[in-house]
């Protein structure tokens, strides 16, 4: 088994917090998170969650490649979704591109019609992000693939398509680098916000603490 790295380990500890201007601003867009007037709050709560998750996916708990997407654990909308969950913050998290659209639509909550939000993890089919500790039901493989412990990591696997090459390809990349304190420490700075005297200031302080 291959053991990940601490940055991989980090559950989400902190939900995003709404105002009570956010409230309100809610409501008036009736819960849709379709609204462009609700751009903002929702760029608010993508870089929440970035920074929260060290900047991993949810689910295959690699680094971002392209678009950060806000997961919905309860979609949404369509046939199986719950608009009054949209902005809930316990039901939201980041995640790629390839996991969220294969995730796709899923009401993976027990039961799916149930009127309260869940406040554990035994109520979600699939590893929930806020409630789940993941290696808890997923574990790394020969630093490869992802092998699920119990029926969650099952189908959370199943669910995200974790063993398709696309992914397994950039696990065994990432797994080479995960104990390289250098490495890790570009990575972080590549994911760096601001401006370019905060960014000089991020980079000498990880090279301290290398020398």
């Amino acid at each position: 088994m291959a053991r990940l790295s601490k940055r991989q380990r980090k559950n989400i500890e902190k939900p995003f917090k709404l105002s009570v201007l956010d409230h309100q601003e809610i409501r008036e867009n009736s819960y849709d998170w379709s609204s462009t007037n609700l751009k903002p709050l929702k760029d608010r709560i993508r870089k929440h969650y970035k920074k929260e998750q060290n900047g991993l996916c949810s689910y295959c708990k690699l680094p971002f490649r392209d678009v950060i997407q806000v997961e919905h654990m309860v979609p949404k909308g369509d046939l199986y979704g719950r608009s009054e969950f949209s902005f809930l913050p316990t039901n939201l998290s980041v995640a790629c591109t390839s996991c969220n659209t294969k995730k796709s639509i899923n009401n993976d909550m027990i039961p799916w019609d149930r009127t309260d939000y869940p406040k554990a993890g035994l109520f979600f089919k699939i590893i929930h992000p806020h409630y789940d500790p993941y290696l808890m039901h997923i574990e790394i493989v020969d630093k490869s693939r992802y092998t699920p412990k119990t029926v969650k990591g099952y189908n959370t696997i199943k669910r995200c398509k974790l063993y398709e090459s696309n992914i397994t390809e950039q696990l065994v990349k990432y797994m080479k680098y995960e104990d390289d304190p250098l490495i890790q420490g570009v990575l972080r700075i590549r994911e760096l916000q601001g401006d370019l005297s905060n960014i000089k200031n991020k980079i000498d302080r990880f090279f301290s603490l290398l020398f």
